[in-house]
């Protein structure tokens, strides 16, 4: 079945045309796999109107959503540019946080992807490749108007093997492990993806 991916406007109207849609899925993924987030459902179920649409009037958060009939089937934000390098920056701290400050300095422009989900019923379809490679680009070309080349870094539990093998193929190799322990020990992955990196690698081989 076929899907289409949008990506949510900051205008007043563009985000009430959605905000019940992205609400409702954010809160179904907190739900349905709470291992997965660094947030939780009983924090954001408490959350007001007015937070949520703040969330998608933030001028440095940019929203996906992958619909199916008109359905949310899958959900990717985009944070950025960060005013840090991957390499500078944390998996397990929340990355709302480090969302203000300056750009980092420097010819790249550092892109953090957010609350990424996919419902399981549309898992192994390609929907999820299709809507990181589509915020990609978009970072690419937000990056290009800066004159800078873009890089991406998502986080990730380590005992998320269907995650990290959806990142990994999408280009993403792990560059930080660290301690996380929000409820239980667990380990944090951050994973980057330099798309100059890998154009340069392809054309010497």
């Amino acid at each position: 079945m076929s899907f289409e991916i949008i990506q949510i406007p900051r205008d007043d109207e563009g985000i009430r045309l959605y905000l019940e849609r992205h609400k409702a899925f954010r809160l179904l993924a907190l739900k349905t796999d709470p291992d997965a987030f660094g947030s939780t459902f009983a924090r954001e179920i408490a959350f007001t109107d007015d937070v949520w649409f703040n969330r998608l009037k933030n001028p440095q958060i940019t929203t996906f959503l992958a619909l199916r009939s008109d359905q949310v089937v899958c959900s990717i934000s985009l944070g950025g540019p960060l005013p840090c390098t991957p390499e500078e920056s944390s998996p397990s701290k929340d990355p709302w946080t480090i969302l203000s400050g300056d750009p980092s300095a420097g010819e790249q422009s550092h892109w953090r992807g957010l609350g990424m989900f996919t419902l399981p019923s549309a898992r192994g379809q390609g929907i999820a490749t299709a809507i990181i490679a589509r915020t990609v680009q978009f970072g690419i070309d937000e990056a290009a108007k800066s004159g800078k080349t873009a890089v991406f870094s998502i986080a990730v539990e380590h005992d998320n093997p269907a995650a990290v093998g959806l990142y990994e193929k999408c280009g993403f190799k792990t560059i930080i492990k660290e301690p996380w322990f929000r409820d239980r020990p667990r380990i944090a992955l951050l994973l980057k993806y330099s798309p100059t990196s890998e154009r340069s690698e392809a054309s010497v081989e």
